[in-house]
């Protein structure tokens, strides 16, 4: 049976926000599987929560039934143990500088487009507001990152999907874009603030296991320390705006005699 080495666990936080802030002392545990999942590297644990309508499709296509086109993008082959994996929320622990930089500059880029998208999209002030902050936090933390990548003589571009796993990261972060763009009124400030959450509790355990790894570089263990209050504040953000969401739709709504 193939194995797949190395992996860290990636769950969604508690209600509040509270599974990462109780295990910020804590060093992550090792998880010794016998199957698939040998190697696993543990932060936080899964947990449910409330997000509304899903957008994130680990099958490499947009959700049906849900406002997308149901097809799967040109040429997207989906690994199916690397979808697995992403559903139990695994994630490869980084190991090699450049390329985790390379992911992490994807991410502040996929996070201003959103922003941006929160900003015209969006129909509450909370869900504009967040999509500037968004903009505004993610276009300096990245500033910050290519400078320090410039000082190494590191060119960083869109990250290599060159494994399974890795073009069905990108088949998931494709679809939820395109399903995210399709939405409308406040079901679009739902599902864009469910899928914040779920992609900062990935963002955050990403940073963390950086700061592990690369633990003997100072400087970009600094650039990580600076970067994972700034998740954390977001990650929170939107889970409280979240949580605001229902009620306030729930008075929208129109009333039956």
């Amino acid at each position: 049976m193939k194995r797949w080495m190395g992996w860290m666990l990636v769950g969604s936080l508690a209600m509040g926000g509270t599974a990462f802030a109780q295990e910020d002392s804590k060093p992550p545990s090792t998880q010794n599987g016998t199957d698939d999942t040998q190697g696993m590297f543990r932060i936080g644990e899964a947990e449910a929560i409330d997000q509304g309508e899903s957008v994130k499709d680990t099958t490499g296509g947009v959700q049906q039934g849900t406002g997308g086109s149901g097809q799967q993008p040109q040429g997207a082959q989906p690994d199916a143990q690397g979808a697995k994996l992403m559903d139990q929320g695994l994630l490869p622990i980084p190991t090699d500088e450049q390329d985790f930089l390379a992911t992490l500059h994807h991410a502040n880029q996929m996070e201003v487009q959103l922003g941006q998208l929160a900003q015209q999209k969006g129909v509450s002030k909370g869900v504009k507001d967040f999509g500037a902050k968004l903009v505004k936090d993610h276009q300096a933390a990245d500033q910050k990152l290519m400078t320090y990548a410039q000082k190494k003589n590191m060119t960083l571009g869109e990250p290599k999907a060159d494994d399974d796993f890795k073009k069905t990261m990108k088949n998931a972060d494709d679809a939820a874009m395109a399903k995210l763009q399709s939405l409308q009124g406040p079901a679009f400030d739902r599902a864009f603030l469910a899928h914040m959450v779920g992609d900062h509790d990935t963002d955050i355990a990403k940073v963390m296991a950086a700061q592990q790894q690369f633990a003997s570089n100072t400087e970009l263990k600094g650039q990580l320390d600076s970067l994972l209050p700034t998740l954390k504040q977001h990650r929170d953000q939107a889970h409280r705006l979240l949580g605001q969401e229902k009620p306030r739709q729930a008075r929208s709504a129109p009333q039956g005699r």
